[in-house]
């Protein structure tokens, strides 16, 4: 674990492996996540570098003020980030959030990038929502009441509203509806970064009411001429459907869809994500 200081504040990165092949850069789902249930691609690095960080904001990097909550604000740390790795060229490979800011890092200040892995993409908020209404139209009428209803007066901090995301959750975020039980009771040591979460997206995953809420870059899609990998779960809330529109706009990408995984592929099917994109760096 190492940390370098910046403009901005803290920021704790971490890398193993040594130089050999091009190395690779990996971006957390958040905002105002964390890299720690990442470390699964560490196994990628036998045969290069593997960077992993917590965005500014979130994890054990530092809190930042609402003002500093913008796309500008992580695309320049994580430019400060490559200029301080003193990396020439690299892999960008994103999760969730992720993706949306290796999207942006590389229509800004993509010369260095040689590839992108887009895993569970979000390029467009509408889509995400439009997704995320036809899934919660698929839940049990009980959980779909509590939603709509908790949404329409403003009760997103109610427990009925809790029950109902941990339902969604299990579904199509991470398919351990026991573990999400377990992790809803522990003691947050993430605060700041679900004050970022909230600020730029919402409540919840299928509530975007933060300063994302009107984000679309899905035309912007045909300026990327790099070699390109989408990864989906089957059950996803960034649904394949909406990964293979997003798939026809880049030439020569492809998508994967991994069997029996959500959102959170890399706690799912680890294995499976791995081969996905040891393949794609071969």
């Amino acid at each position: 674990m190492a940390k370098l200081k910046h403009k901005f504040g803290v920021t704790y990165y971490e890398k193993k492996g040594k130089k050999g092949e091009t190395p690779i850069v990996c971006l957390h789902g958040g905002p105002g996540g964390m890299s720690k249930k990442m470390t699964p691609l560490f196994e990628l690095s036998n045969d290069r570098q593997v960077f992993l960080y917590d965005q500014i904001g979130g994890g054990r990097s530092t809190a930042i003020s609402e003002k500093q909550c913008t796309i500008e604000t992580f695309v320049e740390e994580l430019d400060i980030l490559v200029k301080h790795w003193k990396l020439d060229e690299f892999y960008l490979m994103g999760g969730s959030w992720g993706t949306t800011l290796a999207l942006e890092y590389y229509l800004r200040k993509g010369k260095k990038v040689k590839g992108l892995i887009f895993q569970s993409p979000m390029f467009s908020a509408r889509d995400w929502q439009e997704d995320a209404n036809i899934l919660i139209e698929k839940l049990p009428a009980k959980y779909r009441k509590i939603i709509n209803y908790c949404h329409e007066i403003g009760a997103t901090d109610s427990k009925v509203y809790k029950e109902a995301i941990i339902e969604y959750y299990s579904r199509h975020v991470f398919r351990n509806k026991k573990k999400l039980l377990e992790n809803s009771k522990k003691k947050n040591t993430n605060a700041h970064g679900e004050k970022v979460y909230e600020y730029m997206w919402g409540p919840s995953e299928f509530m975007a009411t933060g300063t994302l809420s009107k984000y679309n870059r899905v035309k912007d899609l045909k300026k990327i001429k790099v070699p390109t990998l989408f990864i989906c779960g089957q059950y996803d809330e960034a649904t394949p459907v909406t990964a293979s529109r997003y798939v026809e706009k880049i030439k020569g990408s492809k998508l994967k869809v991994i069997k029996g995984a959500s959102h959170s592929i890399l706690s799912e099917k680890p294995k499976d994500m791995l081969k996905v994109m040891r393949d794609f760096l071969k």
